[in-house]
């Protein structure tokens, strides 16, 4: 299917409100940017939250935040070629009036970003090199958030992060009502607490990370109390923030969530819990020997 897309085309790329659906879409817009270095390309993200995984991200014109269709549609009007890498988006935004293509529903067997990847290849027409498959984040910040929490140069630091997409959004309401229950990919936090102890015991000079939204300071507060020495940085983290760290981080650790995925565009180790999401899927990406 390759629909021509001009060598100085204006392309806007539509992604999502989650994390790390709009982790996942990264290649794919690196892959655009490859084979159309020359072309004005524009992201729009549905929040302000899953927009920050695309700051200064050098694939990127411009970057656009709304979950308006009125406002998307007024962004779509200086852009001649449409396409949308998400299909919840286009129901969020409840349609889009322009024509656009519409990559597919993921199915099992792949990852996703190797899916979006696949897709976006296809409309190029081109093909896909093993060098295209990795997450693409702009360049960490100056500095290290963990300055300041007098982290010795010889301390093991593992990262835990204890939150996820949904509880970023709804706080302690995701845990006290109905909707308690509903995302099993979380795992319990009285497990992580025990894998902290663990941690601490086994690994001489081992120091805990965690980390998650405002909205999950509660994680963070009763794990803090069961860890001691524990770094709490919940709230006080951005995506690129979280990015940065990876560099002293010796060890991520998390279920399948987003801030997982930022930390597969670094080098670190990490070991994801993994329930109801089958890892092919959403697992660490690419695989490497350190996931």
């Amino acid at each position: 299917m390759n629909t021509g897309i001009a060598a100085q085309e204006r392309i806007l790329v539509l992604t999502s409100n989650s994390t790390g659906n709009n982790v996942f879409c990264t290649p794919a817009i690196r892959l655009l940017r490859k084979h159309r270095p020359h072309a004005l390309i524009g992201v729009v993200a549905l929040n302000d939250l899953s927009a920050e995984i695309f700051e200064d991200n050098p694939d990127i014109n411009h970057l656009y935040v709304t979950s308006t269709k009125q406002k998307f549609e007024q962004v779509a009007d200086q852009y001649t070629y449409l396409i949308c890498l998400n299909n919840n988006a286009v129901k969020k935004l409840k349609g889009i009036a322009r024509p656009h293509q519409l990559a597919p529903d993921f199915v099992n067997g792949s990852a996703r970003a190797d899916q979006l990847l696949d897709y976006v290849a296809e409309l190029l027409g081109v093909q896909v090199r093993e060098e295209d498959r990795h997450y693409v984040m702009g360049p960490p910040k100056p500095g290290n958030i963990l300055e300041g929490y007098g982290v010795a140069p010889g301390e093991v630091l593992i990262h835990i992060h204890l939150g996820l997409g949904r509880t970023a959004l709804h706080g302690w309401k995701f845990f006290y009502r109905k909707r308690a229950g509903e995302d099993v990919r979380l795992w319990p936090l009285a497990h992580y607490i025990e894998l902290g102890r663990l941690l601490q015991k086994n690994i001489p000079g081992c120091r805990l990370v965690v980390t998650g939204t405002s909205n999950e300071a509660y994680l963070a507060k009763q794990f803090s109390e069961a860890v001691p020495s524990t770094i709490n940085l919940v709230g006080k983290t951005s995506a690129m923030d979280i990015y940065g760290m990876m560099r002293r981080i010796n060890l991520f650790i998390a279920h399948d969530c987003g801030v997982l995925h930022i930390a597969s565009a670094s080098d670190v180790p990490i070991v994801g819990i993994y329930a109801p999401t089958e890892p092919v899927l959403a697992g660490p990406y690419p695989p490497r020997p350190q996931h």
